[in-house]
């Protein structure tokens, strides 16, 4: 369905690690991989030749493809979904237990994913979120489109989805599409055709896109060098405990008292980087996107005195590291939640996760 379509998106890898981490909930696995596709685990790549049928996904995983790739992965918790990602995309997966059911919350950093989700618990809950909207659902087939110039397409295909943005929401029954444009309500319309409409909305975007192109690519290169220092700085402050943080969570030598103090120690810096997160991971997948317009030669533009292809040629030479920075971040944030389980409630003071709820990534405004 849509192959076609060459969209928003990321030339990322889909990682998935061959090495089955200790203590590391499986969450899914691979059914199907073609073209480029990579997965991001930590801090290491693996491409497409790595994969094969059933290679294990774990939570926060990262699944990039290129401009041919395409992959399926079933998550094996109560929901059993199918996520199939298209070309120039990029997300990944969190899991968590809530109020007696499974609470599954897909990321989509950029590109095109088709959702099925067979079945929730009564108490379970599944959404996708992008940059503009929020999408949950509780048993149906969807299909999630992110644009250049941020904005969001969902097509309903069976079920309901209740899609929210700009502070409004509005339910989506089949055969609806419901747009979310940056900052402003949804608007959903009955369709006949979705995967034609798809085609028709993704060229309108991609020409809204190509008239303020060199706008959208000063603004993002100017809060990747605002933000870049920010987040070094944060990664490097969490970095120091990455080593007390594997202990931990592997059990060495670890107690009730032992996972307070650590916990206690840890927090600002878990804080501080939650802070700069958010928007640094959106700024580097956006460049990402914006690169490949711009080496089309669309929005060719100066930038505080520099070229725009040469803020590109720097961009690309720190790219796969900022990448795999990325990626352990996840895995600490992951190692901490581990930890904070396991004692939850034992932190002084009210016994408060950092992050603000029951969720890694709760407090994050994509």
């Amino acid at each position: 369905m849509f192959r076609h379509l060459r969209t928003v998106g990321i030339a990322i890898a889909v990682f998935v690690c061959l090495a089955v981490w200790t203590g590391a909930q499986e969450i899914g696995r691979i059914e199907y991989v073609e073209g480029d596709v990579q997965l991001l685990r930590d801090d290491q790549v693996w491409d497409a030749y790595d994969l094969q049928i059933g290679t294990p996904i774990f939570e926060l995983d990262l699944i990039q493809t290129g401009y041919d790739g395409y992959a399926e992965v079933t998550l094996t918790a109560e929901q059993n979904t199918t996520i199939r990602v298209r070309e120039n995309s990029a997300y990944y997966v969190e899991m968590s237990e809530n109020n007696g059911g499974t609470e599954t919350r897909v990321r989509l950093l950029n590109g095109t994913i088709e959702n099925t989700v067979r079945q929730i618990g009564r108490q379970g809950r599944y959404s996708v979120e992008t940059q503009t909207a929020v999408l949950g659902v509780r048993g149906t087939t969807f299909d999630v489109i992110t644009s250049p110039d941020e904005a969001t397409l969902l097509g309903v295909k069976e079920g309901r989805v209740a899609a929210a943005a700009g502070g409004r929401e509005v339910i989506a029954d089949a055969n609806t599409a419901v747009e979310a444009l940056p900052n402003q309500p949804p608007q959903s319309r009955q369709v006949d055709d979705l995967d034609g409409y798809y085609g028709q909305w993704v060229e309108t975007r991609l020409q809204a896109f190509r008239s303020g192109a060199a706008t959208f690519i000063r603004a993002y290169a100017r809060r990747y060098e605002d933000t870049n220092p920010n987040f070094a700085a944060a990664y490097r402050e969490l970095l120091a405990f990455r080593p007390r943080l594997e202990a931990a969570a592997a059990g060495q030598g670890g107690s009730l008292g032992g996972d307070m103090r650590l916990r206690t120690e840890i927090s600002p810096a878990l804080l501080r980087m939650r802070s700069i997160l958010p928007l640094f991971e959106n700024t580097v997948y956006r460049l990402r996107e914006l690169r490949r317009f711009h080496d089309q030669g669309i929005g060719r533009t100066d930038i505080g005195g520099t070229s725009s292809a040469e803020f590109f040629r720097r961009f690309a030479a720190q790219e796969q590291l900022i990448l795999r920075q990325l990626s352990e971040v996840r895995t600490m944030m992951r190692l901490y939640g581990e930890i904070e389980e396991r004692s939850f409630g034992g932190l002084p003071g009210n016994g408060g996760s950092p992050f603000g709820g029951e969720s890694i990534l709760d407090q994050m405004s994509f």
